[in-house]
């Protein structure tokens, strides 16, 4: 065994176990009457574009098509660097750690290779319209290319250090802005430069971004660390599946790290008065807040969101909000019905009014907020135009 054919193994494992989730969610029903009448759907689209024709074709023929700025963004924020490591591997590593690494090596590769693929397919998805709306050439086009994808595997590389090293608040804020700064940088270096410069720092990106992940496949230090975020890419499919599920619940990847919590540290009490309705509350908000995958669902759906509706016409916007305020609700709702069913909650009165009246409380709270962010991404957009 060496350690190309263990990562092809692992390969072949990995995309075998996301089959067999879309198998068991896309029966021979929903495939007929909901995945293959979205699939045309699309298609058709794609053809009437390309036409000239289309829906909300006019609309992106006078935006420029900029609202494919944003899904860049998108991808750019998305995406990890694969390691294929378990926990069994920690068995062999004293004696066969050269295969274990260059099955990470090889991880690496196909990990880079995907991100390209990615950018590949969205390129030549939509360079017709890029190119017949904002009249660039194909070098252009080509070198915006390149500094996307060296950009995207900058981005994966700075998330490596994430999961190797637990991270301050302060950390993360740093970070936060990094990020941030090459974005806006970005943006303007596509605004303004060549594009032999731009296609110049795409490569200089990849370059710095490759030889920083091949230095972290030669060391075990955060093994651990390492299988767990493995884990979790692993599950990413079937937890998007799951947390629209009230009854299936997501096997969670625990860290085996302790680290304290950033708020409520020491269990503070949040209402002075102790009923069981201010309980309920309390239990909830403290979960809410120190369980980063609930506070990260609903990140990522506002976040879907609030891009929806800055990008789109004004019908679009409408429609958006409505969608978002009832989807926003339910998903909240899920939530807190997750929350509950803790087992230190097994004994407790779910059917009293105490109860209802905590779980209508809180759910309004989070949805009056999270839809008052939506609805002023909006009221900017109207400004801004």
């Amino acid at each position: 065994m060496n350690g190309r054919s263990l990562f092809f193994r692992r390969w072949l494992d990995f995309y075998r176990y996301q089959f067999k989730v879309l198998h068991a969610v896309i029966d021979w029903t929903v495939a007929l009457y909901i995945v293959l009448p979205a699939l045309a759907f699309v298609i058709y689209q794609y053809v009437e574009w390309t036409n000239g024709n289309g829906l909300l074709y006019e609309w992106s023929e006078r935006v420029e098509w900029r609202w494919l700025y944003a899904v860049g963004i998108l991808i750019v924020c998305t995406g990890s660097i694969h390691t294929f490591l378990l926990e069994a591997d920690q068995v062999f590593l004293l004696q066969k750690k050269a295969i274990i690494r260059q099955m990470k090596q090889y991880a690496l590769v196909y990990s880079l290779l995907f991100t390209f693929a990615k950018w590949l397919l969205l390129f030549f998805l939509f360079l017709p319209f890029i190119i017949d709306s904002v009249r660039v050439t194909i070098p252009e086009s080509a070198a915006l290319l390149i500094y996307a994808f060296g950009l995207h595997t900058l981005f994966l590389s700075l998330k490596q250090d994430r999961v190797r090293k637990p991270r301050s608040i302060w950390r993360q804020i740093a970070d936060f802005f990094l990020k941030a700064v090459l974005l806006a940088c970005s943006f303007l270096m596509i605004t303004f430069t060549e594009w032999h410069l731009l296609s110049l720092a795409g490569v200089l990106f990849f370059i710095f971004a490759f030889i920083r992940s091949l230095k972290k496949t030669a060391s075990f230090s955060a093994f651990e660390a390492e299988v767990l975020e493995e884990k979790k890419i692993r599950l990413t499919l079937a937890g998007l599946v799951m947390m629209t599920s009230q009854d299936v619940r997501m096997p969670r990847v625990k860290d085996r790290m302790r680290r304290k919590p950033l708020l409520f540290r020491n269990s503070k009490r949040i209402f002075k008065k102790r009923t069981m309705y201010t309980i309920y509350k309390e239990l909830f908000f403290k979960v809410m807040l120190r369980n980063g995958e609930y506070a990260r669902h609903l990140y990522m759906l506002l976040s879907a969101f609030t891009v929806l509706t800055v990008v789109s016409p004004i019908v679009l916007k409408v429609i958006a909000l409505l969608v978002y305020t009832g989807v926003c609700r339910y998903v909240l709702s899920l939530i807190f019905d997750k929350v509950m069913d803790a087992p230190i909650l097994i004994g407790a009165d779910k059917e009293s009014d105490e109860y209802y009246r905590a779980r209508k409380s809180c759910v309004n709270t989070l949805h009056y907020a999270c839809v008052a962010c939506c609805f002023l991404a909006a009221a900017i957009s109207f400004l801004v135009k």
